[in-house]
C-alpha cells in the first residue's frame, strides 16, 4: 500500500488454489479478514501500491488464516514448498499467517 504494487512473476503456468494463473506477471492484492482472506492476482502492473483496478483481476483466491505461536516481525510472502510441484504461498506477519496451495502445471 505505500510502495508500489506487489509484483508476482511466473515463467510457467500455475494453480493458485483453484484459479488457472497462465504465465506473466501480475500484481498481488489482499483483503484481510478475521477467518479469511481473500487473494487477488491484477493484470495491471507498475501502478503505485494504492492504484487498484478490479476490472484487470485475473481472479480472486480464499485464503486460510492461522495463527502463528511465534510473531513475525517482517511481513513475509513466500511459497513453502510441498510435495512434487506444489506449495504453499503464504503471507505472514505478526501472529498471522494467510495460505493457499500453489501449483506448477504441466
Amino acid at each position: 500500500g505505500a510502495n508500489e504494487a506487489t509484483h508476482f512473476r511466473t515463467d510457467r503456468d500455475l494453480m493458485v488454489g483453484t484459479l488457472h494463473v497462465p504465465r506473466g506477471t501480475y500484481t498481488l492484492w489482499t483483503i484481510p479478514n478475521r477467518d479469511e482472506w481473500m487473494l487477488i492476482i491484477n493484470r495491471e502492473t507498475g501502478q503505485w501500491g494504492t492504484d487498484y483496478d478490479k476490472t484487470q483481476d485475473l481472479g480472486r483466491i480464499p485464503m486460510k488464516v492461522s495463527t502463528l505461536e511465534e510473531p513475525i516481525e517482517q511481513f513475509t510472502i513466500a511459497i513453502q514448498p510441498r510435495a512434487g510441484r506444489s506449495g504453499l504461498l503464504a503471507l505472514t506477519w505478526d501472529t498471522i499467517e494467510a495460505s493457499v496451495p500453489i501449483r506448477v502445471e504441466k
